[in-house]
């Protein structure tokens, strides 16, 4: 009987803990850091893949005759 006693007492023990643990990751401090870090990376991440698309994109958009225009009235103003 003391057997099963002491495996409740630790079932407990560790619900208390995981309790513990999901009222911090559920408390407004914690979800408001967490979309901080994930707007961020978000934010990074698109910045990334934007340049790069716009790398390979680039040599069309010079094809395109008022866009070739403009810059170069833009690399004459040096």
């Amino acid at each position: 009987m003391s057997e099963l006693s002491e495996q409740r007492d630790q079932i407990i023990e560790q619900l208390e803990e995981l309790n513990d643990k999901i009222r911090v990751q559920n408390s407004v401090r914690h979800t408001f850091f967490k979309g901080i870090i994930y707007g961020v990376g978000v934010f990074i991440g698109s910045a990334i893949v934007a340049t790069i698309l716009l790398g390979f994109i680039s040599p069309w958009f010079g094809e395109i005759g008022w866009i070739r225009d403009l810059f170069q009235r833009g690399s004459e103003l040096r």
